[in-house]
């Protein structure tokens, strides 16, 4: 399993991903960022569910990060100078653009929304868990 995560002022977003599939995705506020570092500390994810919006955390259960991936942009910095693990730092440019379209990929719109384009588009939550996933895409990409 790979983890992305992208670390924010005041929300982390975090992805986990197998076979470029997404399994699961959360928003940690940056506030509970020692939850989301001790869940990777320990590989146990149960603590991230009640931040979860795309994929099941029984998704996860049981697998640990082979690789993770940090997005290089805002806070990384702070994030990562307590993190325990090994980790590869990521070049984020783009992923919020991309992560929009995921979204719009994986929550196809309906009605008159389906006539107006998808950049013209905005989603109707915050999409960092989904700029996260957009990290480890664009990583194993290149």
């Amino acid at each position: 399993m790979i983890a992305g995560i992208d670390p924010g002022r005041w929300k982390t977003g975090v992805a986990f991903a197998e076979g470029g599939e997404l399994l699961f995705s959360a928003i940690v506020p940056s506030e509970k960022a020692e939850v989301l570092v001790s869940a990777f500390k320990s590989g146990e994810w149960g603590a991230l569910d009640r931040w979860g919006l795309e994929g099941e955390i029984k998704n996860i259960a049981g697998l640990s990060a082979e690789k993770i991936y940090i997005g290089g942009g805002t806070s990384s910095k702070e994030f990562t100078k307590d993190f325990p693990l090994e980790y590869i730092t990521a070049d984020e440019y783009g992923t919020t653009l991309a992560a929009r379209k995921i979204y719009w990929r994986l929550h196809r719109p309906r009605g008159i929304m389906k006539l107006i384009p998808t950049s013209l588009r905005t989603p109707p939550r915050n999409v960092d868990d989904l700029a996260a996933y957009a990290i480890i895409l664009k990583a194993c990409a290149d």
